[in-house]
């Protein structure tokens, strides 16, 4: 069995961008998001490799919310409101 292979974080920005349709609001933007979607890269690499190694029970992948930083997912930023003060979090 071989190895897969690895792209390399412009190849992986690249196709993220393409399979999520995602565009930004100039080149500033798009570097943050860039850098944003590298961390998450990275995270998600060395769980995966946790996994392979038996330390961990499941994988991590890539999805629709990879350039969004945890703080910016966990409060909605995704959705494009800022939850903050006005909209509390609902408890189930």
């Amino acid at each position: 069995m071989s190895a897969p292979v690895l792209l390399s974080d412009e190849e992986e920005w690249t196709r993220f961008k393409t399979g999520f349709n995602k565009s930004y609001g100039g080149p500033e933007e798009e570097g943050q998001r860039f850098k944003i979607f590298q961390d998450n890269l990275r995270t998600i690499r060395e769980h995966n490799e946790k996994f392979a190694r038996g330390e961990v029970t499941y994988t991590q992948g890539m999805n629709q919310f990879a350039d969004l930083t945890h703080d910016e997912f966990k409060n909605g930023g995704f959705l494009g409101i800022n939850r903050g003060k006005h909209l509390p979090r609902q408890s189930n």
